[in-house]
């Protein structure tokens, strides 16, 4: 579905459509929302809306990936510097949550869909959280996914409370804590 390059239009009518979901995932759940509903509020015909989705999950779906995109890869090594770089790039993944508060507080709701936090897990282990060694004989993925759960938790609170920390200090709890679990 997606091009190689969007030209600017392309991109604005797609901007136009995924600020007019959000909008309506605000007082309805996905289930609630027609195609109709999103292009009247987006001012687009439906069937430029269909050339580019098949339908608001497909769209919501758009959403979510460009979100989980943005998340920081961990260094290859984790040494000092590369400690350093993690804080940073998590820092900035959390500057980038509060920027785009509306949105992450809605894919966290369940009107958007009750699988994101779940998806937001399962790359973190794929992707972010390294496998580490057992500790006291449990299995690595049991550790990865404690650790995924709770940083999806912590950020889930954090955008719901309204940001009460900074994003360097929400991202220095999440590493401090994560570090003390996995030694």
């Amino acid at each position: 579905m997606k091009e190689k390059t969007e030209n600017r239009r392309v991109r604005m009518t797609k901007g136009l459509l995924k600020e007019a979901l959000l909008e309506q995932l605000e007082t309805k759940d996905l289930a609630g929302i027609s195609v109709t509903a999103i292009c009247e509020a987006a001012d687009v015909n439906r069937s430029t809306f269909y050339s580019y989705y098949n339908g608001p999950s497909d769209l919501l779906r758009e959403i979510e990936a460009e979100v989980l995109d943005m998340i920081p890869q961990s260094p290859a090594v984790l040494d000092q510097q590369g400690e350093k770089q993690l804080l940073q790039s998590t820092t900035a993944f959390f500057d980038y949550v509060r920027k785009n508060e509306k949105t992450f507080r809605i894919l966290f709701s369940g009107s958007a869909d009750a699988g994101f936090s779940s998806r937001l897990v399962e790359i973190l282990c794929s992707q972010h959280i390294p496998v580490i060694k057992t500790v006291n004989g449990q299995s690595p993925g049991f550790i990865q996914h404690y650790v995924a759960n709770g940083t999806v938790g912590m950020l889930r609170e954090w955008v719901n409370s309204g940001f009460p920390v900074s994003s360097r200090e929400i991202a220095e709890m999440m590493y401090y804590l994560s570090r003390k679990v996995t030694g």
